[in-house]
């Protein structure tokens, strides 16, 4: 299929969009498809800072933000222009940044950035949540969806229909438990063996019966009696735990909000995982990296 298929001549000044092709997924929005981790600048920095790290980075364009907030965009094409013209580069990112970037929430469409990397000259468009910077979504990051549509079988272990992915994808199989007459001092030794800020707490058959975490053991550690109690008498009783179907945006919402590091996955009563900070960040660098 030609660009012809999609878009009139550049020719015309302003490509305008024929076939918008994620139509087709109407349920695919930006929190599906977005980088995380993104390069971004406060607006305060030098301006060669941002120099350095367009070349380093070898991208186009860097956010620019205001504690967190996203302020504007500051692109390779604008320094470009004033170092052709012979000027220096002195000041701040703020003196030549292009103030209110257009943006889109995690939540909008993916139909809706399209037309707008299409039809507008810009190749990245930065990802908002609760008006911070979450991520960003490139041409490229496009491409690699239609790849993926193209050749489903290639993708389908990590995608499901709408391009979510699910708490299955991204645990951690290799499980540390306890049991509920387990000691304390137990406890103790395994979360400072494995560097882990709780263990849940499971029966003979692996049903969740609770959690017992650092702020649980330090709140006893210095009985010496509690330290041969079992840890049902101190563990947390009511858990947040997700199923192995959940959706792995909603669990990473969850580990945000809530501030945990990681959270129990079930199936049904049964425990079969556990997702932490770290798995979501490696699962999803890595399907970045394809």
């Amino acid at each position: 299929m030609t660009c012809d298929a999609y878009c009139q001549s550049e020719s015309l000044g302003q490509s305008t969009c024929l076939n918008n092709p994620f139509d087709e997924m109407d349920d695919l929005l930006a929190r599906d498809v977005m980088q995380v981790g993104v390069v971004s600048i406060d607006r305060k920095e030098p301006v060669q800072k941002a120099v350095t790290l367009l070349i380093e980075r070898d991208i186009s364009g860097l956010p620019v933000t205001c504690e967190g907030r996203l302020d504007g965009m500051l692109s390779e094409k604008d320094l470009l222009k004033l170092l052709y013209e012979g000027q220096y580069l002195p000041g701040l990112v703020e003196d030549y940044m292009t103030p209110y970037a257009t943006s889109f929430d995690v939540e909008d469409k993916v139909s809706k950035i399209y037309r707008q990397l299409v039809e507008r000259s810009f190749r990245r468009v930065p990802i908002l949540y609760q008006q911070r910077l979450a991520g960003m979504i490139t041409r490229a990051d496009l491409v690699r969806v239609l790849m993926q549509k193209l050749c489903p079988s290639a993708h389908r272990s990590d995608l499901v229909p709408g391009g979510e992915m699910r708490a299955e994808d991204a645990m951690n199989f290799g499980l540390l438990t306890l049991a509920p007459q387990a000691t304390l001092y137990e406890a103790m030794d395994l979360i400072a063996r494995h560097h882990v800020t709780g263990l849940p707490v499971v029966d003979g058959g692996m049903n969740l019966l609770g959690i017992i975490t650092e702020k649980d053991v330090l709140r006893c550690a210095t009985d010496p009696e509690a330290l041969e109690a079992p840890v049902e008498s101190f563990m947390t009783r009511s858990v947040v735990s997700f199923n192995r179907r959940a959706s792995l945006y909603h669990i990473c919402a969850c580990l945000i909000e809530q501030d945990f590091h990681r959270v129990p996955i079930l199936d049904g009563t049964r425990l079969v995982g556990i997702i932490s900070r770290s798995d979501i960040l490696r699962h999803r660098t890595a399907v970045f990296k394809r």
